[in-house]
């Protein structure tokens, strides 16, 4: 769109017990094992357990994530989906 621009993706981890974004567009779905997001840079899937929400502002594009995280999976860019998951394993 005109005059739109992207906003930059980022991650922040503090341990494996939270995690900030930034770049965030939507939230395609969520539970406490798997919290699945678009960002400016693709599918990004947050896996762990116990995982909630803690702040989600769409506006700036911003997440914050409590809970234990064992993992972070990019997908490429939306709309270009990858097969093959974190650490070259092909996914299921």
């Amino acid at each position: 769109m005109e005059g739109e621009t992207k906003a930059v993706h980022t991650l922040e981890l503090e341990g494996r017990g939270r995690a900030r974004l930034a770049g965030v567009m939507a939230v395609s779905c969520f539970n406490e094992q798997e919290i699945v997001l678009e960002t400016s840079e693709g599918e990004v899937a947050l896996l762990g357990e116990d995982m909630h929400i803690e702040r989600l502002n769409l506006e700036d594009g911003r997440l914050d994530v409590t809970g234990q995280i064992a993992g972070i999976e990019y997908n490429g860019p939306v709309g270009r989906k990858s097969a093959w998951g974190l650490f070259g394993r092909k996914r299921k």
